[in-house]
């Protein structure tokens, strides 16, 4: 991983803020530079760049920002949706162990509700250390989740009711194991790393053209930094501001608790 890598997946997000914005504005200082000593002297009485270029190089910055937070944005309610799915999912095997018989229909529910357990504090981990903790934990775990339901659906096993506790049992494993995926996936910071290069030549470019509107350019490009840094809090579901809800599954271990 390089450090530009390892800046954006472990540097708090308002350091990432901070770079980006003062970046802009340094970008801004290089380009009205140019157009006073540089680019102007050796050039003058030849026409200047058209000014439209400086909007047209916003105008793509802004559809850029746009699409990235398109895409963000929908992997963050694909991680939504799958905390409800999966709080369905353990919810409907917890009401099916009413049908099995004691003892093991109270071993698989002990099981169960440790696991439920686990999956809320994986859920809200908030950073990568309590993440991998409480991930290894869940899977013990499920492991013995699986083992307890393997044992009380034996007398059953060839009835209809044997493959109900089954399939909600399994369906609840692989609905934790998108959840995992949905959580890794990540948009490719070399998308975040043409997003920052385009906009700091978009910085410079308005420097160049509109070095004597510092305010304005000012807000504009926080502005800018605003946007671009909520599109990462999105693609950060761990450390970010912005948290997956886990409202479901805190609902379910509370219900399985009483």
């Amino acid at each position: 991983m390089g450090p530009l890598e390892q800046l954006y997946v472990s540097a708090p997000l308002w350091v990432l803020g901070l770079l980006i914005f003062f970046g802009m504005m340094l970008a801004r200082e290089v380009g009205a530079w140019i157009s006073r000593r540089g680019f102007k002297a050796s050039t003058q009485g030849a026409p200047e760049p058209e000014p439209f270029l400086v909007g047209a190089a916003l105008s793509v910055l802004a559809l850029l920002i746009g699409f990235t937070f398109s895409l963000a944005l929908t992997r963050y309610d694909s991680r939504r949706v799958l905390v409800v799915h999966e709080a369905n999912a353990l919810g409907t095997t917890w009401l099916r162990t009413d049908l099995l018989d004691a003892p093991a229909r109270d071993d698989m529910r002990r099981a169960l509700r440790a696991y439920i357990d686990a999956r809320v504090a994986w859920g809200s981990s908030q950073n990568a250390v309590e993440e991998a903790n409480a991930a290894r934990k869940s899977d013990a775990l499920q492991a013995r989740f699986w083992k307890a339901m393997v044992v009380a659906v034996e007398p059953v096993r060839t009835t209809a009711l044997g493959g109900l506790v089954v399939s909600t049992s399994n369906e609840s494993i692989d609905v934790a194991a998108e959840r995992v995926a949905e959580r890794q996936a990540h948009i490719p910071v070399r998308i975040f790393r043409m997003l920052t290069i385009f906009a700091l030549v978009a910085a410079a470019m308005v420097g160049y053209h509109r070095g004597a509107h510092r305010h304005a350019t000012t807000v504009l490009f926080l502005l800018l930094t605003l946007a671009i840094t909520l599109v990462i809090d999105l693609d950060r579901p761990t450390t970010g501001l912005i948290t997956v809800p886990q409202q479901p599954m805190l609902d379910l271990q509370r219900s399985v608790a009483q």
